[in-house]
């Protein structure tokens, strides 16, 4: 008698190829809701100060820029284990950064998490938006659902 091996599940991390945010994210729309995003992140004095006074930034801008698309993309479509790597590593990133903002006098944290869900929307917002401008048609409800699994994201 022949012995089957049974299959194992792909494991396709925190989306899978059917969900919104795979086909929003593998779309080139991205890059537009990438720099919106960066453009409202500025909006927040505080955000700003973290960026502008981290010595890895300052360093090497495109290489931050670099890493956040590698993020971006590793939590996307990466498996789970490297999408929970890629956010450990965010995480101890931001811990270090820490300081007082020059104009407006203001302590701040980068690892604040009030101030990581203000980019996180703003991630999330830019990218529905570039989408639906210049990528593909969406539902509501895709964007309801999109929105919804961005959660684990953020998480």
């Amino acid at each position: 008698m022949a012995t089957t091996e049974s299959a194992t599940p792909t494991d396709f991390g925190l989306f899978t190829p059917d969900s919104v945010t795979w086909r929003i994210h593998a779309d080139p729309s991205m890059l537009i809701g990438g720099i919106r995003a960066l453009m409202i992140q500025a909006l927040n004095p505080l955000a700003m100060a973290a960026v502008e006074q981290s010595t890895r930034f300052q360093m090497d801008p495109w290489g931050q820029l670099d890493r956040t698309v590698e993020y971006v993309l590793v939590t996307t479509f990466g498996d789970t284990a490297s999408a929970l790597a890629a956010g450990e590593k965010v995480q101890a990133v931001h811990r270090r950064v820490h300081g007082i903002d020059d104009v407006t006098g203001l302590e701040y944290r980068a690892d604040d998490p009030e101030l990581l869900l203000w980019v996180h929307c703003a991630e999330v917002d830019s990218f529905l938006t570039a989408y639906r401008q210049f990528g593909g048609n969406l539902t509501d409800a895709d964007a309801d659902r999109y929105v919804s699994e961005m959660v684990r994201a953020g998480e």
